[in-house]
């Protein structure tokens, strides 16, 4: 079905089927995921074990989903989401560094990287299949799978599992980092590590679907593993800028499914739980933002791709009772949303409305409540429990994926029909009337639509709308290391994209050569926008 309220889109571990992992001895019924996450703990005896294939492969699918939900923690910074207040100072400050470390050991953690690369490695560690400069040996899962066991028919469902999550793991490091090393590697560049991605779908997962035949993803994960790999697909071209590659992989995966979802999948508990519900909604290190009126442009840097001084207001800033109005329009004048209610609450800590026509706009829910912090704030109201499951890639992002496409071609009113489909679907007030007719042949009309309307859509999910901004840098704004918190007065840093973890730097015989701690954030040179942090 098509969800008509966003309330519908919560989607708890009671909405998924029972999993079942493969254990150390045999078959075992449990309720989660949560013995999945196993590199640790499984001996080097039982990894060389076919016997083990499921559970690695399960383990590898934990791993990714722990770091996927805690870099929607720090995302939410990079999106101008939330403000740090209290306890943890720089969730969200634009950190230029991804936090390192075990995954989500305290409600303050963040680390998302060492999860993602763990999950990589216990996927292959064959330089023939990633990086030829890796000093690694093929002993991932996939490796073993597809060498030395010979599991049959179930080898080819693994390995198509395997391949599709090896694939958004090298797509998570494509999108938010500028270079990435395996196993001792040269550097890895964005574009690299996506065209690599994009191979591990087109070569492998689907080659390995094809020979099993379709089938439905585990633990409730995705209907169909043809169409995740194809929307994981989408999502690499996209983010590597192929527009015309994604919006077929786009079309065929709607025309199988018009609501197809994949997701990532929560429970309760460390390691499992919905950061982005427990640190920032249940627990509240930080305060939700309005339009950004307070950066003050007139004494900052100009932005670094067009040269011009920012606007004040920041444009598309603000997520503060959002509205939108009978005609379907979104943005007021310079790019700024539109509103429903004042921004700040009355006495009685009720909405202020305007009075403007504009009607709330259901995907932008918040809650004011106390926090760690000297006052309450407004927090995210988009997941109601730790085991709330997190779109991984949805319906909607395929329909904007399309919308881009369409725009790309100066096709408007196909991409103004995308948004519509869109706005059918949560409920919404349609793009229509005279305001449609004034898109027509106004092409940064209709980008700016489609911008706001990701804003709108990724609101809370992940690191959609972080990925969005890394790729327009030109209208999007990131502080790049000037500026403070409004109420607290944290630095803003200089995150757009994080550079890698900073060992590799120093200790790496490729890195040292292209100069050390000198070569962070090179893997950007080459990419449109002034992608790299400002490295202080």
């Amino acid at each position: 079905m098509i969800f008509q309220e966003w309330q519908g889109q919560r989607r708890g571990r009671a909405a998924t089927a029972g999993i079942v992992l493969l254990s150390l001895g045999g078959f075992t019924a449990c309720d989660s995921l949560l013995e999945a996450d196993l590199p640790h703990v499984l001996t080097d005896a039982a990894i060389e074990a076919p016997g083990t294939a499921e559970t690695q492969v399960n383990s590898a699918i934990a791993l990714f989903e722990c770091g996927y939900s805690a870099l929607g923690v720090t995302a939410l910074g990079h999106e101008d989401v939330m403000e740090s207040i209290a306890g943890a100072a720089q969730q969200h400050q634009f950190d230029q560094t991804p936090n390192l470390g075990n995954c989500d050991p305290t409600s303050a953690s963040t680390a998302w990287l060492d999860p993602v690369m763990g999950a990589r490695s216990r996927i292959s560690t064959d330089p023939a299949k990633l990086v030829s400069t890796a000093e690694g040996e093929a002993n991932g899962v996939y490796d073993r799978i597809n060498g030395e066991w010979a599991l049959g028919a179930d080898g080819e469902r693994l390995s198509a599992i395997a391949s599709i999550y090896m694939a958004m793991s090298l797509t998570h490091l494509g999108e938010f980092v500028c270079e990435a090393s395996f196993d001792g590697s040269d550097l890895v560049t964005p574009t690299e590590l996506l065209n690599l991605a994009d191979d591990w779908i087109t070569s492998r997962a689907l080659v390995h679907i094809d020979e099993f035949g379709d089938f439905t993803m585990p633990f409730g994960i995705a209907p169909s593993a043809r169409g995740m790999a194809l929307a994981v697909r989408s999502r690499i071209r996209w983010a590597n800028r192929d527009l015309e590659g994604v919006a077929a992989d786009a079309a065929e995966v709607l025309g199988g499914n018009p609501t197809f979802t994949a997701w990532i999948t929560r429970e309760t508990g460390e390691t499992r739980r919905n950061k982005i519900y427990h640190s920032v909604t249940a627990v509240g290190y930080s305060g939700g933002l309005g339009i950004n009126d307070w950066w003050n442009p007139s004494i900052r840097r100009a932005n670094p791709v067009t040269g011009e001084p920012w606007p004040d207001p920041i444009p598309f800033t603000g997520y503060l009772f959002l509205g939108i109005m009978p005609d379907g329009r979104a943005l007021e004048a310079g790019n700024l949303p539109v509103r429903w209610a004042e921004e700040e609450r009355d006495d009685a800590r009720q909405p202020i409305p305007l009075n403007n026509g504009a009607v709330p706009d259901t995907r932008v829910q918040h809650i004011f409540k106390s926090i760690q912090g000297p006052a309450p704030r407004e927090v995210p109201d988009r997941y109601g429990a730790e085991d709330d499951d997190i779109p991984y890639m949805s319906w909607e992002e395929l329909r904007l994926i399309q919308a881009d496409y369409n725009l790309s071609q100066g096709n408007l009113e196909s991409a103004i029909d995308h948004v519509n489909s869109l706005r059918v679907g949560h409920g919404l007030p349609e793009v229509s009337g005279a305001y449609r007719t004034s898109l027509a042949g106004n092409a940064e009309a209709v980008r700016s639509l489609l911008l706001e309307e990701r804003r709108r859509e990724f609101y809370a999910e992940g690191g959609r709308y972080w990925s969005t901004k890394i790729q327009n840098t030109d209208v999007l704004w990131f502080p790049r290391n000037e500026g403070e918190t409004p109420f607290q007065g944290y630095a803003l840093e200089g995150g757009v994209r994080q550079r890698f973890g900073e060992d590799e730097y120093t200790a790496n015989p490729y890195f040292i050569e292209r100069g050390g701690l000198d070569a962070r954030g090179t893997g950007c040179t080459d990419l449109f926008g002034a992608q790299a942090p400002v490295i202080f």
